[in-house]
């Protein structure tokens, strides 16, 4: 092993670890001393685990780039994840243009967003609570980012997924933010199982889930390649809210605003467009797949586009026209654009961040300047009539979400009446306790 490729070794275990070992500093002082973390504690800790990931992923780069000795690309082995007899779940990390690129803007985006979140969080209850979730979403980035392997994928993929939920329900003393994460925490339910599924069938017809095995996809029959990658679309499609899962994203904003601003302006929402990029060489041998998805991408942006002139609230403005440009994304990627996609998400993940974060100020400037009025647009001027049907269908948003609530309904009815059983039980037990005391 020469020592570029030890260094690069080295570096890819710091980007992934440091932000999981962060996150265990502040839950053993928690559990150990039981009493309140100081702020400072929690944003030194948070922080300098995300601080040596970016430093962890510079190396990395510089690695790939030659410039520590000779360049180290590929598959960087770690040993077996999982071994259960003849099954083994490779530990096994992929450099390359793609994963240094998501990994570096990932790791930057989020260190900014835990400054951000210093001062905007300060003495909130759950400050200690949204930056051990914010150590915890940056473990799973760098997974998702730097994973050689569709097993490892999908545990990064998982822990994006769950902290979403958990930032999404951040004010759970509200009955809003816990019926919103309910309702994207299933929509993540159903993305799952297509990647899981899709994750399977490739491990059973290539023999390996490994992302430099995806080249044998040519081999496959037609029939196979394509169901492969419809789940995989189908994934991406749940993970980056395209229609018809679009419904959760603009509730998604009940989270705080930091969180709102990395997760669905920057990072998280970008997550089902990077496994496309990731797994190319299936959608590539499928053309049903690539044309669904340049179907379904330019059907969200024009749909998403009609919202977002209507919409009255900032961060649900700002999450619609987000998914706006989410939708051009995948369908570029459906075209065949990859390298155009992979630029276009980098630079929309900054601008939106920057707005997001922004948008208290601008919320604050516009009462204080007060509201300038528009002139009416070409469809007003020429066809009023066809103008209003277009602004009803825009502000009840085509009706999907009542599409959607219906079928999330069960769900929903289960999990209360989960919660009611659970609250009987406590109150069995507590009466219990004080009868025996």
């Amino acid at each position: 092993m020469t020592d570029s490729v030890l260094v690069v070794r080295i570096a890819l275990a710091l980007a992934i670890l440091a932000p999981l070992v962060s996150v265990l500093l502040i839950g053993m002082r928690v559990l150990l001393w039981r009493r309140t973390t100081s702020e400072r504690f929690v944003t030194a800790v948070v922080h300098s685990g995300l601080l040596v990931s970016i430093g962890a992923g510079a190396m990395v780069l510089a690695g790939y780039l030659g410039l520590i000795g000779a360049p180290v690309s590929g598959d960087i082995e770690f040993g077996d994840w999982l071994r259960l007899r003849d099954f083994r779940i490779p530990a096994v990390l992929l450099v390359d243009r793609i994963s240094i690129t998501i990994a570096l803007f990932a790791s930057v985006l989020t260190a900014l967003v835990a400054r951000f979140s210093r001062t905007y969080l300060h003495k909130e209850p759950g400050f200690t609570r949204f930056f051990t979730l914010l150590g915890l979403f940056a473990t799973g980035t760098q997974l998702v980012a730097l994973a050689g392997a569709l097993e490892l994928f999908f545990a990064g993929w998982e822990l994006i997924g769950i902290s979403s939920a958990f930032f999404i329900g951040f004010f759970h003393e509200r009955d809003e933010p816990v019926r919103s994460s309910v309702r994207a925490f299933a929509t993540y339910r159903f993305s799952d199982a297509g990647l899981l599924i899709a994750t399977v069938m490739t491990f059973e017809a290539l023999g390996s889930a490994r992302f430099s095995a995806l080249g044998g996809a040519s081999t496959l029959p037609a029939m196979q390649s394509t169901a492969i990658a419809l789940l995989f679309l189908l994934s991406a499609m749940g993970k980056s809210a395209q229609l018809p899962f679009s419904g959760w994203l603009p509730r998604a904003m009940e989270g705080p605003t930091p969180s709102s601003a990395l997760f669905y302006g920057a990072v998280s929402i970008h997550a089902g467009l990077f496994l496309l990029l990731r797994v190319w060489p299936i959608l590539d041998v499928s053309l049903i797949a690539r044309t669904m998805a340049v179907i379904v991408g330019l059907s969200t942006a024009v749909y998403a586009a009609a919202v977002v002139r209507v919409h009255t609230d900032a961060k649900g403005a700002l999450a619609h026209a987000t998914l706006a440009q989410v939708g051009l994304i995948l369908a570029e990627i459906g075209m065949g654009w990859t390298t155009l996609a992979l630029a276009h998400l980098v630079c929309h993940a900054f601008l939106r961040l920057g707005q997001y974060l922004k948008a208290p100020n601008m919320i604050h400037d516009s009462h204080r300047l007060g509201h300038t009025h528009r002139r009416p647009s070409w469809l007003e001027r020429r066809s009023p009539r066809l103008a209003a049907r277009v602004y009803a269908a825009s502000v009840h948003r085509l009706r999907l979400d009542d599409l959607i609530d219906a079928m999330l309904s069960p769900i929903l009815g289960t999990a209360r009446v989960l919660d009611r059983v659970d609250q009987r039980v406590r109150r069995a037990l507590s009466i219990e306790s004080g009868a025996d005391s």
